[in-house]
């Protein structure tokens, strides 16, 4: 069995990674090899699968992993423009977007453009999320919706890929951080090398 994080970026995708590799479920997070090779060998080398571009595939992974589990994180909107914003402003230092051409390639996919724009970003992660529940109607065994900054984690996650809840807490990854400090520990790491 495969597992599909659907949720759109900055909704708990690298946290949801994290549980499934605690749970046992060998699990790749922003498997970008996927955008332009789908069935990419990565595909046999892991059970699961969280961030981008899972987002944009996971009506084709459906149709090629029949039997497929698929979690779809969210949270609140406002919360999420706040995180994006984030991500395109500060993130996009931490992750050092400049070096990696991908990035803009699934972004322009994700948005129809690589810049932060309110309105155009927040019609397109509501629209993501109603084409989800739609795609998924009718079927609850193969999706679970999860809010992850809601407090919701392996209660729901377990039950729903039948695995026992574990003793340690749900991990929270990936929280924003000031500019600051990612700066200093860029700085920091070119001193150490």
């Amino acid at each position: 069995m495969k597992v599909f994080g659907t949720g759109w970026q900055r909704t708990g995708t690298t946290s949801l990674s994290k549980a499934l590799n605690a749970l046992g479920i060998c699990t790749l997070d922003f498997p970008q090899q996927f955008l332009r090779d789908i069935d990419h060998e990565v595909v046999r080398q892991y059970d699961g699968f969280t961030d981008n571009p899972i987002p944009l595939l996971y009506q084709e992974l459906d149709r090629r992993h029949p039997g497929s589990k698929f979690v779809h994180t969210v949270r609140d909107d406002a919360e999420w423009l706040v995180s994006v914003k984030w991500l395109f402003e500060v993130g996009a230092i931490k992750f050092d977007w400049a070096k990696r051409e991908i990035i803009g390639e699934i972004h322009a996919r994700l948005y129809g453009t690589t810049t932060f724009d309110p309105d155009r970003f927040l019609e397109r992660y509501r629209r993501h999320n109603r084409e989800v529940l739609e795609y998924f109607a009718g079927r609850p065994q193969d999706l679970l919706v999860l809010d992850v900054s809601r407090g919701e984690g392996y209660e729901k996650l377990c039950p729903f890929l039948g695995r026992e809840i574990p003793a340690s807490p749900f991990p929270h990854w990936n929280k924003r951080e000031n500019t600051l400090k990612v700066e200093l520990r860029k700085v920091w790491r070119r001193l150490g090398s």
